[in-house]
């Protein structure tokens, strides 16, 4: 096998490991496996959710698996359902970080909101995948009147990329304070 064939293997190899990833982290979330969905995580990762609470208008900030995990374990579990679709994933040349964009729905007693998740990966010291940041704007949805919900004018407001999404061949660069694995 040439070193071009097995460099692209390694590459679509990881999009899927990191697809694998990210599906954990939906069926996860919904599941309440909050054990199982932190060690998703990497040890310093960082979690962004716009809109948070959902339809509030508020901004969650967080920096590291405690904190990501009181936010976890504060979830009212069985309350929703989160369906993701249209999932972009591209790799690094190196194979060893890659960005994900993809829509979610999630469902809920009296609504639905959606928006885009927009995580960075990153490959650990053991070959794992692990979430080296996740950005979640929640931008659209309705409520059961007089739910108050709030929501973002356009789909792209408060998202990394203006609502575009992850490219495949696009290089990237590590994430910003990304540790090598």
């Amino acid at each position: 096998m040439t070193m071009d064939l097995e460099r692209r293997l390694e590459r679509l190899e990881a999009v899927e490991s990191v697809r694998a990833a990210f599906t954990g982290y939906v069926q996860f979330t919904d599941a309440g496996l909050v054990e199982e969905l932190l060690h998703l995580f990497d040890p310093e990762a960082e979690l962004v959710a716009m809109n948070e609470p959902p339809g509030t208008g508020g901004e969650v900030r967080l920096r590291g698996r405690a904190e990501i995990e009181k936010h976890y374990r504060a979830l009212p579990f069985g309350w929703f359902r989160h369906h993701a679709t249209n999932t972009s994933i591209d790799v690094s040349d190196d194979a060893r970080h890659a960005e994900l964009s993809s829509y979610f729905l999630t469902s809920f007693p009296g609504g639905v909101q959606g928006g885009l998740y927009e995580m960075q990966f990153q490959v650990d010291s053991s070959g794992g995948w692990r979430i080296r940041s996740v950005h979640i704007a929640s931008s659209w949805g309705w409520g059961a009147a007089g739910t108050g919900f709030h929501y973002f004018d356009q789909l792209g407001d408060n998202t990394l990329r203006g609502g575009r999404s992850v490219m495949w061949g696009r290089t990237i660069a590590p994430a910003k304070g990304a540790t090598e694995g």
